[in-house]
């Protein structure tokens, strides 16, 4: 019983984000109201501000971090430092391409940040979570724990990768295919990491 209602809660999230990404990537962010997103998944108000507070900032931060978690934590999280040149590549082409994947998401959250100052808080929020997520490989691929300096590369790390890939997947200002940019930032993280450890 108890396995039921939690595939039927997860069900549930999934056509509510679903339903966001639609309603974002067809009208627009300003246009799409949150009573407007749960018609359109199929659930009440109620049910919808029960999973994502927030309303419809929230939906949108919720569908980016989940991505960044999942290429993250399951992708990087197994590699050694010699698989490194060949698995970066290939993670960080899935990267992209799931921001792809959520561009509307993306574009809706970006522009929610600049109009409200919860939402800018989540980005943080997003952020930090990306960045503790790369700071956890780094430990594992340097053989170092937890300083200050190790947290200063991780954060510079995830801030070009993410910022670069914001801008490949929004604006397509790189004048570049995704496989190599993938193969560019997969240069810029190894080489990194040869940089850390001669620290």
């Amino acid at each position: 019983m108890t396995h039921h209602k939690e595939r039927n809660k997860t069900a549930k999230i999934e056509a509510i984000r679903d339903a966001a990404m639609t309603l974002f990537r067809t009208q627009g962010y300003p246009s799409t109201t949150t009573n407007q997103i749960a018609a359109q998944a199929g659930v009440s108000i109620g049910l919808l501000y029960k999973y994502f507070p927030s309303g419809k900032p929230e939906i949108a931060r919720k569908t980016i971090e989940n991505l960044r978690e999942q290429i993250i934590s399951e992708e990087l999280r197994n590699m050694t430092l010699e698989e490194a040149p060949t698995v970066l590549p290939k993670v960080l082409l899935r990267f992209i391409g799931g921001h792809r994947q959520v561009s509307a998401n993306l574009a809706a959250f970006e522009m929610a940040s600049f109009e409200d100052a919860e939402t800018a808080e989540m980005g943080k929020q997003v952020y930090t979570i990306g960045r503790d997520s790369l700071l956890t490989v780094l430990r594992e691929l340097t053989g170092r724990k937890g300083n200050d300096s190790l947290v200063m590369w991780a954060s510079l790390i995830f801030h070009i990768i993410d910022s670069v890939v914001h801008r490949q997947v929004l604006h397509e200002a790189l004048m570049m295919s995704d496989e190599k940019l993938a193969d560019l930032l997969a240069q810029v993280m190894t080489r990194s990491i040869a940089a850390i450890r001669e620290e």
